[in-house]
């Protein structure tokens, strides 16, 4: 793959890219509320540095010069990127659904709230990286979502309009 289709994807954030003796540093700007999970940068692999505007942030992430310690550092980068992205906008549809919610407190009465039930799909797999308790760990027997026996009546909110309700049995 090129080094331009590698950049491609976060060119946006990319403040400039200098050679260190040895080491090659990625120079990006982020948005200050960004953050940095632990879990993916080493002591001594980043830098901070000034930027000229106030709600932005400078990090340099810095690699030797070589295959592997350049593709590990720019796949880091990818992944900071899409994790923020991903938290903004989960952040978004939170208050968007909090809206929605409000709305549906204030137009609905008190009995049929009493019922109220959330239900999204939780079968599909995310890219996060979550924690899954290894065969030596103790596993809660029940996964957030599932029930054993059947509930009582349950209205879900429809995302398309947020004024309606689906009865289900």
């Amino acid at each position: 793959m090129s080094f331009y289709k590698q950049i491609l994807p976060f060119i946006e954030y990319v403040h400039s890219i200098r050679k260190l003796k040895n080491y090659l540093s990625f120079d990006m700007v982020f948005p200050t509320k960004w953050s940095l999970p632990k879990s993916l940068v080493e002591e001594g692999q980043i830098v901070g540095f000034e930027t000229e505007m106030a709600e932005t942030k400078g990090i340099s992430f810095v690699a030797e010069i070589s295959d592997a310690s350049v593709n590990e550092i720019l796949t880091k980068i990818a992944k900071v990127i899409k994790l923020n992205k991903e938290k903004e906008l989960k952040e978004k549809l939170f208050r968007q659904t909090v809206e929605q919610l409000k709305q549906t407190f204030e137009k609905t009465d008190l009995e049929r709230l009493q019922n109220l039930y959330f239900d999204f799909d939780i079968n599909e797999e995310t890219n996060l990286d979550i924690h899954e308790p290894s065969e030596t760990e103790p596993e809660d027997d029940k996964l957030a979502g599932e029930r054993e026996e059947k509930g009582p009546k349950r209205t879900r909110t429809s995302k398309k309009a947020p004024s309606t309700t689906i009865e289900e049995d």
